[in-house]
C-alpha cells in the first residue's frame, strides 16, 4: 500500500515496512524530532495521523504508546474522549541530550593518543569506564586521551599510548568495530543521497514523513557513534559525509514539515506551540 504520491518518499516508506518492527523506536524519533521542539506534548489523534503517513497502523501505534508509557517515556492525560501524551519529566533530559548528540555540531576531541586502563578482575571499574566512553580491547579498556574523574584517577592504573597515524587508526577500527559503523553510514548515504535534490519541492505531508525517516535512520547510527577524534578515523570516514548530507536535507524539509505539524498537531490546550529557536540550528556546523 502506498502512503505517498512521491515515488521516492513512497520507496522510503516501503523500506520502513520491510524492516523488523521497531514502532516504539520510531515514536521516540517522532517525539525527539517533531514534538520536543514544540512543547513536548501531542494528541494521540495527531500522532496516529502522522504515523499513518508512514504506513504504521493505529493499533500498532496504540500498543507501542502503552508500552512506552509503562516504561516511563511518556505520561498521558485525557480531555473528554481525546488522549494526549507528553514526554515524561524523567526522560526529557535524556531526550534532550540525545537530540544534541544527533543534531548538534560534530565536535570531536583533537587528540592523537589513547588512554589504556587495566581492569582485570574489577567489574565495577570496567562498568564505570564503559559509561565514560572506554571500550574493552585485548584485556584493557581504551579511550581517546582524556583526564579521568578524580574519583578514578588515584585508583585506576592508566597508561598513555601513542603511535603513527596508521597504527592508531588500525587499533581504533578494531576496538570500536568501525567497519560495521562505516557500513551503516554508507548504507544511509546510498538511501538518502537522492533526497537532497527533491527535498525543497516536497509538499508538507511528504516533507514531514521524509524528515522523520531521515532522522530515524541517522539517529540509529549516530547514537552508536563514539565520535572518535579525527586522528583515529579514516580520512574518508563516511560519518562526516552522512552528517553533511543531513545538513543539506533537513533545512530544505523543515518549513514544509512544520506546516504539516501545524495542520495536524494539537495538544490538550489547543494548537501546537511554535517551534523553539533550536530547531533552526539543527545540523548546523
Amino acid at each position: 500500500m502506498s502512503f505517498s504520491a512521491d515515488p521516492m518518499i513512497a520507496g522510503l516508506i516501503a523500506r520502513l515496512q520491510t524492516q523488523p518492527s521497531h514502532t516504539g523506536s520510531l515514536i521516540v524519533t517522532i517525539f525527539g524530532d517533531a514534538v520536543l521542539p514544540r512543547g513536548g506534548e501531542i494528541a494521540l489523534s495527531s500522532l496516529l495521523s502522522l504515523c499513518a503517513d508512514l504506513g504504521v497502523a493505529p493499533g500498532v501505534v496504540r500498543t507501542a504508546m502503552s508500552r512506552l508509557a509503562a516504561d516511563g517515556w511518556f505520561t498521558s492525560c485525557r480531555a473528554g474522549r481525546a488522549s494526549f501524551y507528553r514526554i515524561a519529566a524523567t526522560r526529557r533530559g535524556e531526550m534532550m541530550r540525545a537530540s544534541r548528540h544527533i543534531f548538534g555540531p560534530a565536535r570531536r576531541p583533537d587528540v592523537t593518543q589513547l588512554n589504556l586502563v587495566f581492569t582485570e578482575g574489577n567489574d565495577w571499574l570496567r562498568a564505570r569506564l564503559g559509561r565514560l566512553g572506554f571500550v574493552a580491547w585485548q584485556g584493557v579498556m581504551i579511550a581517546p586521551q582524556r583526564p579521568l574523574p578524580p574519583s578514578l584517577a588515584q585508583t585506576a592504573p592508566m597508561l598513555t599510548a601513542a603511535g603513527d597515524a596508521a597504527s592508531l587508526r588500525q587499533v581504533a577500527a578494531k576496538a570500536w568495530r568501525l567497519e560495521d559503523l562505516a557500513a551503516r553510514y554508507q548504507s544511509f548515504l546510498t538511501t538518502y543521497h537522492g533526497l537532497a535534490v527533491r527535498a525543497p519541492a516536497l509538499p508538507p505531508r511528504e516533507a514531514l514523513a521524509a524528515r522523520i525517516l531521515l532522522v530515524h535512520d541517522f539517529r540509529r547510527i549516530a547514537l552508536r557513534d563514539p565520535r572518535l577524534p579525527a586522528a583515529l578515523l579514516a580520512e574518508d570516514w563516511p560519518g562526516h559525509t552522512a552528517r553533511q548530507l543531513c545538513a543539506m536535507i533537513y533545512p530544505a524539509l523543515r518549513d514544509a514539515a512544520e506546516a504539516r505539524l501545524d495542520e495536524i498537531g494539537t495538544t490538550a490546550s489547543g494548537a501546537l506551540p511554535q517551534a523553539e529557536p533550536e530547531l533552526l540550528a539543527r545540523f548546523a556546523n
